[in-house]
């Protein structure tokens, strides 16, 4: 009993590491929303979006199939965690070179996009690392590594701020200051284990991506073409400028998809061995909690962002955006996480069952209503962003509801994940 307790408070520490990493993100983010031109935080937010992105792709390339991998006793896990090690450092120099052509063409200072590139790669490299020790049930390193962050990035922030005024790129190096940080406390172990094991062969990783990664990699692709699109259409057809309202309020709800994100990965393992010892019960009472608490919290923001934008509309981008423009948008960024929030546990289950590619499915089916929405927001050229953002809530809902399909149909006790 003592045990599952202590297993229990580890899993919750994870949740409040992942609240401080926010944190510290968002009163960076915060400072800058209310100090620097619609331009320069749009470009800065795009940015995040984009490493946010990188690190969606990471979860599929690495962490879920890990999860499947490691959990099977018999796997040999030193090649496995060796190969998979030698495909993150391509994709962490792949993706940050991609990043930084991008937002070198939409017009970012080279300095800053560089800064981009560096937090690119300590923060997916980092996010490897985070990954391996969950998906061993290490959940304590993880959450200190994240706190170790949110101390650092903060007290840098602070300094440069004092020093330098505020601008993107105080910001950005304090991100890669405390990123470099949590990475040393989260990797040095790892990098010790990997340089003692055996070399492995890149071979290795490719197979598990091809029975595991190629579903969960087309999952990530099709969610982003539903929860992001929106991000990356607006900031090239209309500008950064026009992006930066709906990023300001995006920010306020940023909590939201981390505590998601969070979940999802401390969760995924236990819910991982749930299946595999059949315990379909245990899963459906895990999912519904997570269920429970995701939808109190994304009502309690709501209310705390309407309250802003009633109350206090001068902390949201200065004061520089009317209320009418604000509260829409702020309504359907809070639908929409509302809709993600109810199929969050399940998603996470059927990743720990290994059903990623009903999950790809799902979004293929779902990706293309966001799509063609979005193309008619943009063709009928009126109330855009809003029209827009109701293209993504239409998929989400779509999604929602084919995941909690495939969920019932695994956890049922003479179904099995497809």
């Amino acid at each position: 009993m003592s045990s599952r307790l202590l297993h229990m408070a580890k899993r919750r520490l994870g949740l409040l590491g992942a609240f401080a990493y926010s944190g510290a993100n968002f009163a960076l983010a915060f400072t800058l929303q209310a100090s620097v031109t619609a331009l320069e935080f749009g470009l800065y937010a795009f940015a995040l979006v984009c490493i946010q992105f990188g690190t969606s792709l990471s979860n599929a390339l690495f962490a879920s199939p890990m999860v499947v991998s490691l959990a099977d006793d018999d796997a040999p896990k030193d090649r496995l965690i060796a190969s998979y090690f030698r495909a993150n450092i391509i994709f962490c120099a792949l993706g940050a070179l991609l990043i930084c052509g991008a937002l070198s063409l939409m017009g970012m200072p080279p300095l800053q996009v560089w800064l981009v590139g560096l937090q690119a790669v300590f923060l997916w490299m980092r996010w490897f690392f985070r990954a391996y020790e969950l998906a061993s049930h290490n959940f304590t390193m993880p959450a200190l590594a994240d706190m170790v962050y949110c101390v650092a990035t903060l007290t840098c922030g602070t300094v440069l701020f004092a020093l330098n005024g505020l601008d993107v790129t105080s910001a950005l190096i304090s991100m890669s200051f405390g990123t470099v940080l949590s990475l040393f406390v989260i990797g040095k172990g790892t990098v010790r284990t990997i340089c003692r094991r055996a070399s492995g062969s890149l071979q290795t990783y490719v197979d598990v991506f091809k029975q595991h990664g190629r579903w969960a990699l087309l999952g990530v692709i099709t969610t982003e073409a539903m929860a992001n699109l929106h991000s990356y259409v607006i900031t090239i057809f209309l500008g950064p400028a026009a992006f930066a309202p709906v990023a300001t309020l995006a920010l306020f709800f940023r909590p939201i998809p981390i505590l998601m994100q969070a979940i999802t990965q401390y969760e995924r393992p236990v819910l991982a061995r749930s299946f595999r010892a059949g315990d379909f019960g245990g899963m459906k009472r895990d999912v519904r909690k997570i269920h429970v608490l995701l939808t109190a919290v994304v009502l309690f923001n709501t209310i705390g962002v309407l309250g802003v934008i009633a109350f206090f509309p001068s902390l949201i981008g200065n004061g520089q955006y009317a209320t009418a423009i604000l509260l829409p948008l702020a309504l359907l960024l809070a639908a929409g996480q509302l809709v993600r929030s109810l199929r969050t546990g399940s998603s996470a289950a059927l990743q720990g069952a290994g059903a990623y590619k009903p999950l790809a499915l799902v979004t293929v089916i779902a990706a293309p209503i966001t799509i063609l929405g979005t193309l008619v927001a943009i063709w009928i050229g009126q109330h855009t962003v809003a029209l827009i953002l109701t293209a993504v809530l239409l998929g989400e809902v779509v999604t929602a509801v084919l995941i909690t399909r495939h969920f019932n149909a695994c956890v049922h006790p003479k179904g099995a994940p497809a």
